[in-house]
């Protein structure tokens, strides 16, 4: 008797080895196809020219995750910039916080530029929310963001809250009014700037599905795709704003 059952065990054993392994490998061409865009826009930010003409990007700190509890997904990213020179002359703390509202409000716009995306998605104006961004070749709303938000920060020349409230890659509920935001700070002690970023709020992303708690094979798969691609996106987002900040230092008489 005892034999049998040690027989059966085993045999589950590898029967439960085996759907893994298939599940695995099920998922590669999946995780695959969603890398793929990735690898092809680090390669083109590769072949690109990144020298800066007056900052120096100290270090880009980033921390992402996924809340299998909740199914609510959160990061943080923060950009130090430092001077090339110790004298430089900078655009007044007015004409600063202009600037940084301006870029942090058109983020939408920065994702559709050619050297990011590839041209694969657009910006369109919405009667509903405050834009979409959909994708160039099938009319797909890939996420849809409301009108960006001031807030008042301390110790912060600027803060902008876009919120998230639609698109394929959100899981919105209409019992909710929360649904998260992007977060967007400025910070600036003399001449050192600190850009910081966030997936703020409530957000929670389709690819976590609707079960509670997160299966395990969903937090991978949007650990090891949405989230890596975010990363970089903010990457590229802190680099361009302060190369759109050193043009206006440059112009500044």
């Amino acid at each position: 008797m005892f034999e049998a059952e040690r027989r059966a065990m085993a045999m589950a054993t590898g029967n439960w080895q085996q759907h893994m392994v298939q599940h695995y490998f099920q998922m590669m061409p999946l995780i695959t196809v969603q890398l793929l865009p990735l690898t092809l826009m680090l390669l083109l930010h590769i072949c690109q020219s990144t020298a800066s003409l007056l900052y120096r990007r100290q270090s880009f700190t980033w921390r992402a995750s996924l809340d299998s509890c909740t199914g609510i997904a959160s990061s943080l990213e923060q950009s130090v910039f430092s001077p090339e020179e110790v004298e430089l002359m900078l655009p007044s703390k007015s004409e600063t916080t202009t600037f940084a509202r301006h870029e942090f409000c058109n983020y939408p716009q920065f994702l559709q530029k050619v050297s990011l995306t590839l041209g694969l998605c657009r910006v369109l104006p919405s009667t509903e929310h405050y834009c979409n961004l959909c994708t160039s070749i099938l009319p797909i709303n890939v996420l849809s963001f409301g009108k960006p938000i001031i807030k008042q920060k301390s110790n912060a020349i600027c803060c902008v809250q876009i919120p998230i409230v639609g698109g394929l890659l959100a899981k919105v509920s209409p019992h909710a009014a929360d649904h998260g935001c992007l977060s967007f700070t400025w910070h600036q002690e003399k001449n050192n700037i600190t850009l910081v970023t966030e997936i703020a709020g409530n957000y929670q992303p389709a690819l976590a599905g609707s079960r509670i708690p997160v299966p395990y094979w969903r937090n991978m798969l949007y650990s090891s795709t949405q989230r890596l691609l975010h990363e970089y996106v903010m990457w590229r987002f802190h680099g361009s704003v302060l190369k759109e900040f050193e043009k206006q230092c440059l112009n500044n008489p």
